[in-house]
């Protein structure tokens, strides 16, 4: 760029040849080129802070009535994108989705409205101004410290962002097709963990918990539950029932998350010690508290999620199919099950692998032996007939 000056740390800033301070180029509302503006700092650091503060304020949208060029879109009506979002969380509350798909959508669409401005007209959206959503949201902190959002969290407020704008197109609204603005080949797929427990580690954690932790740690290994979300709110009398070794579990994530779960033998010690606390009280800083744990036992640390994985691998290396692992974890089909909690590990696949073969051997040698005295059989009757046949 002729005369300027571009920033090797934030591509989003430059500095003309006759200023001392950093200019930006900002997202334009209407699409087309970027608007440049001053952030006023000679220091890039503080230009780039102001930068995203800048980009996070809503930009002014059109008016209504009128597409991004200030003329009617096609004749159809504008909307607003916070209207296309209510109508998307509308949309699925009627087709019966559960109270935490809908939830998920209105956390997603408070990040979409914050960033892209409530009152933007969806007429106004551009590829380049979804790249820069994107852009900017990889560089804002994750939930986790020292951490950024990842991609499956950018993907899924994508998503909820399509949704709606596939939404308002079938109600004739001024939008443009979501595959003209979104990302190319942006994947939501993340590398799924592979921390498990062992029986030994479980152990060994739960001695380094205090009582009441520990029996909100023993009851998510007992029930696969997630917490919280599963585990708050237990009412002993009636979602645990220890005589028939079922544990009543109200997700709220999807319908199948609604579910009776049964408890597994070598889990029921567990339970019946976790049972005493019921109910639980909130534990706030959990994965704090379990990584503090995990160090005392000298073990490698573990998340609540982690916990569900345990559970779902250890009834794995006894056997345990993965679409009976998935009904017990309240997945809608087997997929998560086979790709990330049901996973073995190379000494646990070998020993199931053995044992099939064992089985397999030992119900094929009565079948072998069968066959064999078939074969002799029908050898003496055809001996049989042919002495006949010789002696006539």
């Amino acid at each position: 760029m002729a005369g300027y000056t571009r920033s090797t740390r934030y591509p989003e800033l430059f500095r003309p040849a006759a200023s001392s301070k950093w200019w930006a180029f900002i997202p334009n509302p209407a699409g087309g080129r970027a608007l440049r503006e001053s952030t006023g700092h000679v220091d890039d650091r503080a230009a780039h802070a102001w930068y995203l503060d800048r980009v996070r304020r809503p930009v002014a949208a059109p008016a209504k009535g009128a597409g991004a060029t200030g003329a009617p879109a096609d004749g159809r009506e504008e909307t607003t994108l916070h209207d296309a979002l209510v109508r998307r969380r509308r949309e699925r509350q009627a087709a019966g989705r559960a109270a935490g798909t809908l939830e998920m959508l209105e956390k997603k669409g408070k990040v979409l409205e914050r960033i892209l401005g409530a009152d933007r007209l969806l007429s106004s959206l551009t590829a380049r101004l979804i790249d820069q959503y994107v852009a900017l949201r990889m560089t804002e902190r994750g939930a986790r410290k020292g951490t950024t959002v990842d991609r499956p969290t950018i993907h899924k407020e994508l998503v909820t962002l399509r949704g709606a704008m596939l939404l308002a197109r079938r109600h004739n609204y001024a939008c443009p097709l979501p595959e003209e603005v979104m990302p190319l080949d942006f994947s939501g797929e993340s590398k799924p963990r592979k921390r498990a427990l062992s029986l030994v580690e479980i152990e060994k954690v739960a001695a380094a918990l205090q009582p009441k932790r520990r029996a909100v740690f023993l009851f998510i290994l007992a029930t696969g539950a997630t917490y919280p979300s599963e585990v708050r709110g237990m009412v002993p009398d009636e979602d645990v029932d220890l005589k028939a070794w079922r544990v009543h579990l109200r997700g709220t994530k999807r319908h199948t998350r609604d579910r009776v779960v049964p408890v597994v033998s070598f889990a029921r010690k567990w339970l019946r010690e976790a049972v005493r606390h019921l109910p639980f009280d909130p534990w706030t800083n959990v994965r704090r508290d379990l990584h503090a744990a995990c160090k005392a036992a000298k073990v490698p640390v573990c998340s609540p999620n982690d916990l569900r994985r345990s559970i779902a691998t250890l009834m794995r290396a006894r056997g345990v199919e993965p679409s009976l692992l998935a009904a017990y974890l309240g997945h809608k089909d087997s997929r998560m099950a086979e790709r990330v909690y049901g996973r073995l590990a190379p000494e646990q696949l070998q020993r199931l692998l053995e044992q099939r073969l064992a089985a397999t051997a030992g119900s094929a040698g009565p079948a072998r032996r069968a066959s064999g005295d078939s074969r002799m059989t029908v050898g003496r009757r055809r001996s049989k007939n042919s002495d006949k046949n010789a002696s006539s």
